[in-house]
């Protein structure tokens, strides 16, 4: 099956199968579905904060550009090929898009 590219207008929300808890600066992540363990550096962890509800990613790189030291470009990228993983390991579901 051929997943279409996540976009910045998509609304991205974490699964609700899934525990999470901070080690440091680190977030790990248990998929109470398969009994699978994931992690997540600092940045990545705060990425899964601002997506406990409903979030266009839009607004997740604005706090990511803001809260760290990353060009929009990189943070963009970098986002955007997070989310894709996350999505294809049903850690988070796509709620919405405003595109086409």
């Amino acid at each position: 099956m051929t997943q279409r590219k996540t976009v910045l207008t998509d609304v991205v929300c974490a699964s609700p199968n899934q525990m999470a808890s901070r080690v440091g600066d680190e977030l790990a992540i248990l998929d109470t579905d398969r009994s699978v363990y994931y992690g997540l550096d600092s940045v990545g962890a705060r990425i899964w904060e601002l997506l406990q509800a409903p979030t266009p990613l839009s607004a997740v790189l604005d706090a990511v550009v803001q809260e760290f030291d990353v060009d929009h470009a990189t943070a963009s990228a970098d986002l955007l090929a997070l989310v894709e993983d996350m999505i294809d390991k049903q850690l988070v579901d796509l709620r919405a898009s405003d595109a086409p």
